[in-house]
């Protein structure tokens, strides 16, 4: 299991506001649930490796 720290939440939800993009737009790009997506932007959580992977993929696209 890997953690998404707050530092990493804060930033994630800052590139959704960036990009002007709700919740779920944004789940959908990274190939993650909302669900989970929402657990990602509280941080301080485990998460599975793959998810981890995911977010930080679409984290730093762009960047």
């Amino acid at each position: 299991m890997f953690t998404i720290t707050p530092e990493q939440a804060k930033a994630i939800r800052r590139k959704q506001a960036d990009n002007e993009l709700n919740k779920e737009q944004v789940a959908r790009e990274i190939g993650i649930t909302h669900i989970t997506y929402k657990k990602v932007i509280t941080g301080g959580l485990k998460v599975r490796k793959s998810v981890y992977v995911k977010v930080m993929e679409w984290f730093s696209k762009d960047y």
